[in-house]
């Protein structure tokens, strides 16, 4: 039970990442000033990208889940998956912010 909890909270901030960071690339689309026609096509292949690698993420992550909690090394992956994931959510956050 504790390990499908664990890949909820995965899952969950894999889409934040996905959510920030869509806006972090389309920030700097626009900050660059590139072809306003092709704003659209770059909308879609970042979104297209991202819900990719997170689908990946979510399957890969229900498994590491389970194997680390039968071998009781749960709360390492949590820390160390559930981190680096809020890391990158901190990360696209203050470049969204800053303007990149």
């Amino acid at each position: 039970m504790l390990a499908y909890s664990a890949w909820l909270l995965t899952v969950a901030l894999g889409a934040g990442v996905a959510w920030v960071w869509r806006s972090t690339l389309l920030g700097l689309f626009i900050r660059l000033r590139l072809d306003k026609y092709a704003y659209a096509a770059y909308n879609n292949a970042v979104v297209l990208a991202l819900v990719l690698g997170w689908l990946v993420l979510v399957i890969a992550s229900e498994s590491w889940c389970r194997q680390s909690a039968q071998k009781g090394h749960l709360g390492r992956l949590i820390v160390q998956l559930d981190g680096g994931l809020a890391l990158l959510i901190l990360i696209g956050f203050a470049l969204y912010q800053v303007g990149l």
